[in-house]
């Protein structure tokens, strides 16, 4: 009550002390406009005959008008005839004459007002008034206005002290009661009822409530009671069923994660729903990054490939079997089994992946396959080298024996009896020379343990080293470009090219040319790579003659061991030596072949694993190797 009285005292004020100072600004304008007008008329003989002093005596009336502080008199031409006060500088009054109107200026109000005699002007007036007649004013009525506000405070407050009697107890009385019920959750406290009037009426209805709310709580304090009984019996029955749900749940996982598959569930959308401890292990992840998480999210590599296609294929309702799967996310190779998971609908709303890891099984059929294959060709090679040793090797035997024979019918010819001794020496040479060469071939096994880095540029300098004198006598000239450092065995690549070199020297006539080359080639680029990596590099190797050649339809038999295409008597040799150079290529994972022409010579070609990190001497942004020259 006092605020809302105050209030509406403060707005009344102000809006009547705001209407008065803008009427007083009115007024005080017109008053100042009228006494313009009157010294203005005063002023119009002194203009007219110039009389200035005259007209100062009518300016020096205004001295009566304590609040003009400044009035000026122009003449027709608007300079300033007459000033008040007469000691006035004339920078504090207008040099020449403006609009003639009175406005307020900052806390001055000034105006022009013309001087006129009959009907033609003689001049202009200018009156210049402070405020402080309106401030004077105004304050008083704010001292009225202050008065008033107190006065009605006073009253509204002693008014309000009787009414509170009368409206404020009763109503605390039943907020108290209220607060006590609510704190203590007593209901069966009753309000105080004061008088009949409206708060006894609503105290009335506030007991009322309290005895309907007493009733229902007695109610709500029964149905508890019983409704906690019965979930307790419920809880426990919960509990019981929660422990055998949880025992199985953790039968089910234990047996899941004890499975030597990679079993996991996916949902609508190829969501995780389970993976166990096998597959966690394979991928190496936690159950916290993958469940709940998209397949694409955990390993974005799967998106797109032939695993994700299956899986879609399930979600569509088609059982699928992959026997062959190699993991983009792990080494393992598996065989996978897509089996859609159906609702009573008969909706499919997972998918049941398991994966046997068949990566031991397809490793041990791949080294199957290779002893089967190594074994396939010892046992070519035993059945060639027992289909020709019956030849050859009992060739110098039968020849020893026939000329052993001989002997003693040749001993009276001394002559006779050493060509005969001759004969067999040389037949037990070429004996030992066979036996040693099937030993030599057959000690060149597999053994990549013994495999170490090799610079076939050294190897090379070695070999020609070794052949220094063949080559001489011979006139040869023996070019070795770019060849590169490998891994392997030092002693069977020596072997290798000192066979070859040994060869291209031995099938040649006059002044033989050997030139050897090496390159760098992809798999992909090789057409008969079935036994080589499509995905790796391999140094390409040329050693080319200019021998006696032979026909190419016998470039597939030349690496037989035995196979010869030359008389013994012609070009001695056991038959071993190109068959060695297959099998010791075949140890490092290559390929030879040859190519060759009657009488235009002969080119070998060998193809070797190659790795760039061992490379350091050569350029890696070129298919050609470094330029390592030995000539001869």
């Amino acid at each position: 009550m006092l605020v809302t009285s105050g209030v509406v005292v403060f707005m009344t004020c102000a809006a009547f002390i705001a209407y008065q100072f803008f009427a007083f600004k009115e007024i005080e304008r017109s008053k100042i406009s009228t006494l313009g007008a009157i010294v203005a008329a005063n002023s119009t003989a002194a203009l007219a005959f110039d009389d200035s002093n005259a007209a100062g005596e009518t300016l020096r009336a205004l001295h009566a008008e304590k609040h003009i502080v400044a009035a000026c008199l122009y003449d027709t031409s608007g300079n300033v005839f007459a000033r008040y006060p007469d000691t006035i500088a004339l920078y504090n009054i207008p040099l020449h004459p403006a609009a003639e109107q009175y406005k307020y200026v900052g806390t001055f109000l000034e105006g022009f007002a013309p001087v006129i005699q009959g009907n033609i002007r003689v001049g202009t007036l200018y009156l210049k008034s402070d405020l402080k007649a309106i401030y004077q004013t105004t304050l008083r009525y704010v001292f009225i206005g202050l008065l008033l506000f107190a006065m009605a405070i006073v009253v509204a407050y002693m008014l309000s002290r009787r009414l509170q009697r009368k409206v404020s107890e009763p109503i605390l009385a039943l907020s108290r009661t209220a607060g006590s019920i609510s704190l203590r959750q007593n209901y069966s406290e009753r309000a105080t009822k004061y008088d009949n009037d409206e708060l006894g009426l609503l105290t009335d209805a506030f007991n009322k409530m309290l005895d309907r709310i007493e009733q229902q709580n007695e109610e709500i304090i029964s149905f508890n009671q019983e409704l906690e009984l019965k979930v307790n019996v419920r809880t426990a029955e919960l509990e019981r069923a929660n422990t055998e749900l949880k025992l199985q749940t953790a039968f089910a996982e234990a047996i899941i994660d004890s499975s030597v598959a990679v079993i996991a569930v996916f949902d609508t959308k190829l969501n995780y729903v389970l993976l166990n401890k096998y597959g966690r292990e394979m991928y190496n992840v936690t159950p916290e990054q993958i469940l709940g998480k998209n397949i694409s999210a955990v390993f974005p590599k799967i998106e797109g490939s032939q695993m994700y296609r299956e899986l879609k294929q399930a979600l569509e309702g088609e059982m699928v079997h992959n026997p062959y799967y190699k993991s983009q996310i792990s080494t393992a190779i598996l065989e996978n089994f897509f089996i859609p998971l159906r609702d009573t609908n008969n909706n499919v709303y997972s998918v049941l992946v398991i994966g046997h890891d068949i990566t031991a099984i397809i490793e041990g059929n791949e080294k199957l396959k290779a002893l089967n294959l190594s074994l396939e060709h010892s046992n070519r090679d035993l059945e060639q080298f027992a289909y020709i040793a019956s030849h050859d090797l009992q060739e110098p035997l039968r020849k020893i024996q026939i000329f052993s024979s001989q002997i003693e019918k040749t001993l009276d010819n001394k002559m006779l009896l050493q060509r005969t001794l001759a004969k067999i020496i040389s037949s037990a040479s070429r004996m030992s020379d066979l036996i040693n060469g099937v030993l030599n071939y057959s000690r060149t096994g597999y053994n990549k343990e013994r495999f170490t880095t090799v610079n076939l540029a050294e190897v090379m300098q070695r070999i020609i080293s070794d052949f220094e004198l063949v080559i001489s006598e011979k006139q040869a000239v023996v070019n070795v470009t770019g060849l590169p450092v490998v891994k392997g065995n030092e002693l069977q690549l020596n072997q290798l090219f000192s066979n070859l070199i040994s060869n291209a020297l031995k099938f040649s006539r006059v002044n033989p040319v050997i030139t050897v080359t090496a390159s760098v080639v992809s798999g992909s680029q090789i057409d008969f790579n079935e036994s080589l990596n499509n995905s790796g590099e391999y140094v390409f190797i040329s050693v080319q003659d200019n021998g006696i050649g032979f026909a190419q339809e016998y470039a597939h038999n030349i690496f037989s061991v035995f196979q010869r295409l030359h008389t013994k008597d012609e070009y001695p040799g056991t038959g071993i030596g190109l068959a060695l150079c297959k099998k010791i290529v075949d140890n490092h994972d290559g390929h030879i072949t040859v190519m060759s022409k009657l009488s235009e010579g002969t080119t070998f070609h060998i193809y070797l694993p190659f790795d760039r990190r061992l490379a350091n001497a050569f350029p890696t942004n070129s298919d050609t190797l470094a330029d390592q020259q030995i000539k001869i």
